[in-house]
């Protein structure tokens, strides 16, 4: 189809300003990640992991599940030097850019109980100081089933940091502090002072979707439902607030941290719910995190190790094991009889 001339020469016009575009002529900058999403990326990237897992693992480096769960009955805490809260605004692209250097991955490389073959169940973490990382307590103290597993942090680049030690963790804040002792992370800073409706950026992977970076805005914060009253800056109490954020999250998100305009963190990843009434479909999506107040107050809490065990004393009442049940005489009776 041949063109009146005048059109010939504006769609000239149109082709020669897209084509000196920058965003046109590549899909993105030379220093923008692109997630490898394929089934094959993902088993290499996994498969590297669990490699470097099982040498640290030989030289005697990890701790493993068992020495978790003694530690998180009795952390071993230690002062934290806090990063001064930022103030300089950033442009988002570079918020991304702090928010993906400051995602950590991390959970335990494992062998369950049906294979023989190792495991990773990640999730995320954000380092709070040199060589400490925080994330949530029940990516540490997770009910995946393990026959052997080693808690570890990896980073983007692919490093490897063996988890030494538990600093402190909460059941009810959801949140704990772990060391990877002779790291030398870049810490990011927390900040209490933020509002409502201040925006709030997240870089985690959901359900698996590595680098995904997401705003949104603190819709609001909250006293969950196990409040009983108290003040704000006591840690017993502070263990019981939340914020919810409008930036998209899933599970493989948890522990990350979401940000603020200058790269403070501001909240990490905790809970999503999908409400409804009865069948119908969902009206909302609340996705739930742990202020960085509270992170706060717990960290501060390292420093006198007398708190750190207070706490964890109170929480043990609160969370008492569970003993398994035992069958009845006559239930056992019964049922050696209907074989």
């Amino acid at each position: 189809m041949k063109f009146p001339h005048f059109l010939q020469s504006a769609i000239a016009l149109v082709m020669s300003i897209w084509l000196t575009c920058p965003s046109a002529a590549s899909a993105q900058s030379d220093d923008t990640p692109i997630a490898d999403q394929s089934a094959a990326g993902i088993k290499k990237a996994d498969a590297a992991i669990i490699e470097k897992v099982k040498n640290l693992n030989a030289e005697k480096k990890l701790i493993s599940r068992d020495d978790v769960k003694i530690q998180l009955a009795n952390p071993r805490p230690m002062a934290i030097d806090l990063k001064p809260t930022q103030t300089q605004v950033m442009s988002e692209e570079n918020v991304a850019a702090a928010a993906r250097a400051a995602n950590f991955r991390v959970g335990y490389c494992y062998l369950c109980p049906h294979c023989d073959n190792w495991h990773l169940s990640l999730a995320g973490g954000y380092p709070i100081g040199k060589d400490t990382v925080a994330t949530c307590d029940h990516v540490i103290d997770t009910g995946t089933a393990m026959r052997e597993g080693y808690l570890i942090v990896a980073d983007h680049d692919g490093q490897i940091y063996p988890v030494t030690a538990i600093v402190a963790r909460s059941v009810a804040m959801d949140a704990a502090i772990i060391r990877c002792e002779g790291a030398t992370f870049s810490p990011v800073a927390l900040n209490k002072e933020v509002k409502q409706g201040s925006a709030a950026y997240c870089y985690s992977a959901p359900m698996g979707q590595h680098g995904y970076f997401s705003d949104g805005i603190i819709n609001r914060f909250f006293w969950n439902q196990k409040y009983t009253g108290g003040e704000i800056n006591n840690l017993h109490t502070c263990r019981h607030l939340r914020v919810n954020f409008s930036t998209d999250w899933a599970p493989g998100s948890s522990g990350s941290a979401v940000m603020d305009r200058c790269g403070n963190v501001i909240g990490h990843v905790s809970q999503i719910a999908s409400l409804s009434k009865g069948t119908a479909p969902a009206y909302v999506t609340i996705h739930t995190g742990i202020p960085a107040h509270s992170v706060m107050m717990l960290a501060h809490a390292c420093e006198h190790p007398e708190e750190i065990s207070q706490l964890c004393t109170m929480e043990a009442k609160e969370n008492p094991v569970k003993k398994p049940e035992t069958q009845k005489p006559e239930t056992k009776k019964k049922a050696a009889a209907q074989k």
